[in-house]
Formats: C-alpha cells, sequence, structure tokens
C-alpha cells in the first residue's frame, strides 16, 4: 500500500488530536456538604421519635445538573473543568438535611424514604441561584413546612439570601454557594415548630 502526502497528514492530525485529548486537566468532582470532622454521639431513637422528612429540592431546570455555572448578566457559563457530583437539587437537599439535623439530635430528619408517614414534610423550591462573574451570589427561596396533622398549620415562609466572595477557581464557586445553602437550612430550620 502506498502512503500518500493526504495519508500522513491524516494520521498526523489524528495523533495530535489524541494527544491534545490526554493533555486536558481531569475533571474535578464536588459537592455541596464537607465530611464532618468531629465525632458525633449518636442518641438512640426511640419508636416514638418525631419525624421530619426534608422532600427533594425544586430547582429551575437550567440550574437543576450536574453542570456548575457561574452567570455573566444573561449568560449562563458552564465550567469545562468541573461538576457537581449529583444533580444539584440532590446536593441541596443533602445540606439542608445535614444542617437541620445537628439542631435536632433526638429527631429523625432525612431525605430518604420512610417505613410510615413523617409528622412533618419540609418542601423547599429555589426559584434563584446565581453566582456571577463578580463573586455576587443570590438564593431566592419559599418553604413550606406540612404537618401530618391537617388541623395543625401549615407553615410558609422565603427568603431572599446574598453572599460574596472569590469565584477564581471552582473550588470557590463551590464554597460560595455552599454558605448559601447553609443560610438557607438555618432559615427553614427556625421555621420548623417543637415538638412535645
Amino acid at each position: 500500500m502506498m502512503f500518500t502526502p493526504r495519508h500522513i497528514a491524516l494520521a498526523f492530525l489524528g495523533a495530535c488530536t489524541l494527544l491534545a485529548g490526554c493533555a486536558s486537566p481531569p475533571l474535578r468532582l464536588y459537592t455541596l456538604g464537607m465530611p464532618g470532622d468531629r465525632d458525633v454521639q449518636q442518641p438512640h431513637l426511640s419508636a416514638r421519635l418525631t419525624t421530619i422528612e426534608i422532600s427533594r429540592a425544586v430547582l429551575p431546570d437550567y440550574l437543576d445538573s450536574q453542570d456548575m455555572i457561574t452567570r455573566q448578566g444573561e449568560e449562563v457559563i458552564r465550567s469545562p473543568r468541573s461538576r457537581w457530583a449529583t444533580r444539584l437539587s440532590l446536593g441541596i437537599t443533602d445540606l439542608v438535611t445535614n444542617e437541620i439535623s445537628s439542631s435536632h439530635p433526638n429527631e429523625l430528619i432525612t431525605d430518604q424514604p420512610l417505613a410510615d408517614a413523617a409528622n412533618m414534610r419540609v418542601q423547599i423550591n429555589v426559584s434563584r441561584f446565581d453566582v456571577n462573574v463578580d463573586g455576587q451570589a443570590v438564593l431566592d427561596a419559599n418553604w413550606a413546612v406540612i404537618p401530618r396533622d391537617p388541623k395543625k398549620p401549615l407553615i410558609r415562609n422565603r427568603a431572599h439570601l446574598t453572599a460574596t466572595g472569590s469565584v477564581s477557581t471552582d473550588a470557590d464557586t463551590a464554597s460560595l454557594m455552599r454558605k448559601l445553602v447553609i443560610q438557607l437550612a438555618d432559615q427553614v430550620n427556625l421555621s420548623i415548630p417543637p415538638q412535645q
């Protein structure tokens, strides 16, 4: 078989493309939550304990993905180097659940399926969660605390939360977003009525 200059050029171009793919930086995965480094003693949960179910957070479609995004005006910019380890709605739900659980050590706060109906359910709707390229972050959300007992009142509330910080790296962006979700969890926690 005779190799023409065209065959050699195509082979060279293919090799360059393959090498360029190998030279890309590795994809980084981020979570909103951070593993606890303190030794927490778990109390014994009784059969009559209060259970609070945290439903999966609802987000706008363009946000509820694994893409780590920032905003520049009307443009949404997806990071080419980093992604969330899971869908953002699951990450928010997990972090809110963990934060609220730390304030209620004798109650079962969970985002996992339960064997029976929870004493109350918390539904969070995030309407805006933007981090712009200048380091300004905004989270707008509303939520409802829904009791199992229909005679008890439904509690509704909302929050407009802001924070500023560096977004020079994707780790910085993840940290800034984590701060806002912790603020949201604190606000939701204040809406949960004390249990007898």
